[in-house]
């Protein structure tokens, strides 16, 4: 056998070692693990166009946040290609400690497609009968609710569960924690926690229309 020939099937079985390598979601490449606690783990995923991520596995409740209008492909394991396309502000639930998935996702567009995957790693208070915020429910399942929020007003939300605050578009809010009297900056594109149980109110930085998502845990 020449080189040649050697050179292609070498990089013929590197492909396919690719291809069909399985990781942990937190482990793929594409998923970057910015926020861990006792609570949450926060993955900011970024796929350029025309990139496809390793075929990963997702085992634990999570909750999704998209930040982009991207079209988009996925794959199950053994399955063949999905298309699709992600809706900035779009959320949903899924337990996949009950259902688990085996896949991989590709950018099909010419934009980036950035999506928020929170892992729920904990419950918090399950058995408290809470109402829900007075903003608009996206959902309300076993594990956690989500709120959209398009005006801040400085109202005083306090005794609630912990927290991630995804910011799809729109100026810097700022989180005033009345406690303690410290302040964050949510910015657009990024997920901020708010701890459990603090004394909070968010207030505008500009006069842009936002686009805010709040997952709190149960």
């Amino acid at each position: 056998m020449n080189g040649k020939k050697l050179l292609f099937l070498s990089v013929l079985v590197i492909v396919s070692l690719g291809a069909n390598a399985q990781v942990r979601v937190r482990n793929e490449p594409r998923h970057h693990n910015v926020l861990e606690n006792k609570y949450f783990r926060v993955l900011d995923v970024n796929i350029p166009p025309h990139d496809t991520t390793l075929q990963h596995i997702h085992s634990t409740p999570s909750v999704i946040l998209m930040f982009t209008n991207t079209v988009t492909a996925t794959q199950l394991k053994g399955k063949g290609w999905e298309s699709g396309k992600s809706i900035a502000g779009s959320a949903f639930y899924r337990d996949f400690s009950k259902d688990t998935v085996i896949h991989r996702v590709s950018n099909w567009d010419t934009v980036l497609y950035h999506v928020s995957d929170i892992e729920l790693l904990s419950v918090y208070d399950p058995n408290n009968t809470r109402k829900p915020l007075p903003f608009t429910v996206l959902f309300n399942e076993e594990r956690a609710i989500a709120y959209r929020v398009t005006s801040v007003n400085k109202q005083i939300i306090d005794n609630r569960g912990p927290m991630i605050a995804g910011l799809v578009a729109g100026d810097d809010i700022m989180l005033h924690n009345t406690k303690n009297n410290k302040t964050t900056i949510i910015k657009a594109g990024k997920e901020t926690f708010i701890p459990p149980g603090i004394s909070f109110y968010l207030s505008p930085t500009g006069k842009k229309a936002i686009d805010l998502v709040l997952f709190e845990l149960k």
